[in-house]
């Protein structure tokens, strides 16, 4: 997954929008840490600046000086084997016979290849690999034969089949759009005159902006100089309670301080670490999370078995997320460097470890070599999301079932393999309850290998379909 976000001053002015973008895009930095990059608009003319690295080693203060508009959008890039160079670095940014026009999106698109091979067939010349430039070329045919912007997204959106949240940046305007399913999300906010759109209010909150509300499954939000204009895919009362929105971002993805449509997820993952200690009680001494991501639902855990919750690991903030790094070289050697024991907190206790999710096991593996070898008498694994069994295109970030233990291991396996004394999943019915305060429902493909969104054309001969339990 991705981070992207987008800065609209309705009164043209260029006070702080490219400092908003900036903070914006650096409060998402949790969603990808391979590459950043910020486009903006000086008055019609498109400026981008983009590398891979970190927000802060990509950006400067003489860079952001020179990037001043009265519009802008960022982007902060995961990890993706689909994708990868510097050609797929956003935001993109082409030159077509209606002006200037920029995309961020954090997006898979199934029907890829088909659409590119019609594309070329028709003389389209592409650069990248990448799914935002198949977007833009489409957008761009189909803004020429509709009356406006806001039109040729709709008819980009009945082209392309897959998960996508989008921001557009146009010469007047920019466009922010969820797909039909709502698996991304997006969300609206508003400080001073400069409307925002980002994956997540977080964004939102740093830079002091107030929420306004989350864009509907299958909305395009248009924000200009005339206000915010809204127009729907579907024309459904329902659309928002029949939308998917990815259940990754509850379990890991977005930050515990951000909220997506009404759930908070913080409040989540602790309730998802109270009815983990309905399923799967033990007999400890001390209850410690996995940092970051799993301190929510281990608080919750401890909470519900009555045990203290305290710190037993240090996390190296330098260190990024080892989940989205690119391939399993890199996630090793990232775990290496990310975590150490708090000896005198965990010598010759009983240990129960709480994390968001166990994907490969790479990451719980070491970790539980690092609490023995500093004194831990025992150490229990309790996970605040079921089995991960299938290679999910749509966010879990894992090319095939043969990176799943879980696709071909029972869970006493699996605790074997990453030397836990015991291991206890929460079920996935479990885990829906938790969402107690969620507007919408949830894709869960990644546990139940229910594909909503259909899967890419690629991949169609290479699922491998589990039977979930």
């Amino acid at each position: 997954m991705s981070g992207i976000i987008g800065c609209f001053n309705t009164k043209g002015q260029t006070t702080d929008v490219i400092h908003n973008c900036f903070y914006g895009i650096f409060s998402l930095q949790h969603r990808g840490q391979e590459s950043a990059g910020i486009a903006v608009n000086a008055g019609g003319s498109f400026l981008i600046h983009k590398n891979p690295g970190l927000v802060t080693d990509v950006f400067d203060e003489v860079t952001l000086s020179a990037l001043e508009g009265f519009s802008a959008i960022g982007h902060a890039r995961g990890g993706s084997p689909r994708e990868s160079g510097t050609d797929a670095i956003q935001p993109i940014i082409i030159k077509s016979r209606v002006g200037n026009i920029g995309l961020t999106s954090d997006s898979v698109i199934m029907n890829d290849n088909a659409i590119r091979e019609e594309l070329k067939n028709q003389g389209a010349i592409f650069q990248t690999n990448t799914d935002s430039e198949i977007i833009l070329s489409l957008f761009s045919r189909n803004r020429i034969k509709t009356e406006d912007s806001e039109s040729a997204v709709l008819e980009t959106m009945k082209e392309i089949h897959g998960v996508y949240a989008m921001i557009f940046m146009a010469e007047d305007r920019i466009i922010g759009v969820r797909d039909p399913y709502g698996l991304r999300p997006l969300c609206l906010g508003k400080i001073g005159d400069t409307y925002v759109l980002s994956s997540e209010n977080c964004a939102l909150d740093a830079i002091g902006a107030d929420f306004v509300r989350d864009i509907e499954p299958g909305e395009v939000v248009s924000i200009s100089t005339e206000g915010v204009k809204s127009l729907f895919y579907n024309q459904s009362e329902t659309n928002k309670k029949d939308g998917k929105v990815c259940i990754f971002e509850y379990v890991y993805v977005a930050r515990p301080d951000s909220v997506i449509d009404g759930m908070s997820i913080f409040d989540s993952r602790y309730r998802a670490g109270l009815a983990l200690a309905k399923l799967h009680p033990c007999d400890v001494d001390l209850v410690i999370g996995a940092p970051d991501s799993g301190n929510a639902a281990a608080e919750g855990f401890a909470a519900g078995l009555g045990v203290p919750y305290g710190a037993g690991l240090l996390k190296n903030r330098y260190v990024g997320r080892t989940f989205i790094k690119s391939t399993q070289t890199q996630r090793e050697l990232a775990v290496r460097m990310k975590f150490a024991a708090l000896k005198t907190a965990i010598k010759d206790k009983r240990i129960a470890i709480v994390d968001d999710s166990l994907v490969r096991g790479t990451t719980t593996k070491h970790i539980i070599s690092f609490l023995r070898e500093n004194g831990a008498r025992e150490v229990h694994v309790r996970l605040a999301s079921p089995p991960v069994k299938f290679g999910c295109c749509y966010g879990v970030n894992a090319s095939s079932e043969t990176e799943l233990p879980a696709a071909t291991m029972s869970v006493e396996e699996i605790g074997k393999m990453i030397g836990a004394d015991s291991l206890g999943y929460i079920t996935l019915d479990a885990l829906k309850e938790c969402l107690n305060t969620i507007d919408c429902g949830v894709c869960s493909a990644c546990f139940d290998g229910n594909f909503i969104a259909g899967m890419p054309d690629a991949s169609n001969d290479d699922v491998h379909k589990v039977t979930y339990s």
